[in-house]
């Protein structure tokens, strides 16, 4: 079942904010019964950025939406949802572009530790010569 299905079925829920340890119980097979820190270990940020934005009784808590790329400027008030396709898939977007960045970055900074390591072992190394 899509998410976007989901949203249109008779099934009701009172606002949930979600925590690390939750898990969504509806929604996409894939993900349904898969706690959110390992959502977000998997890289699927996608998908909980689409649940947070596109229904009304979702939110997380504020380290997740953070890491979604969901800062406090462009969060919107629940119970609540951004009704508009449009707007909703340019949320979205930007919240991806803010993840893919912040990825970038955290694989830039471990490729320069790995180098800083492997120039310490070499003088290690020359040393006990």
């Amino acid at each position: 079942m899509d998410i976007l299905d989901f949203e249109n079925s008779s099934y009701s829920v009172n606002l949930r904010k979600l925590t690390r340890k939750a898990r969504l119980g509806f929604g996409y097979q894939d993900i349904k019964n898969i706690m959110i820190q390992d959502i977000l270990i998997m890289n699927k940020h996608k998908e909980l950025i689409k649940i947070y934005y596109g229904l009304d009784k979702i939110t997380f808590m504020d380290d997740i939406l953070e890491e979604c790329g969901i800062g406090e400027d462009v969060r919107i008030e629940k119970p609540g949802k951004i009704r508009d396709l449009e707007e909703r898939s340019k949320m979205v977007n930007k919240a991806m572009d803010i993840v893919k960045a912040r990825k970038k970055e955290e694989v830039a900074a471990f490729r320069e530790m790995a180098k800083e390591m492997r120039e310490e072992l070499k003088k290690d190394k020359e040393a006990n010569k």
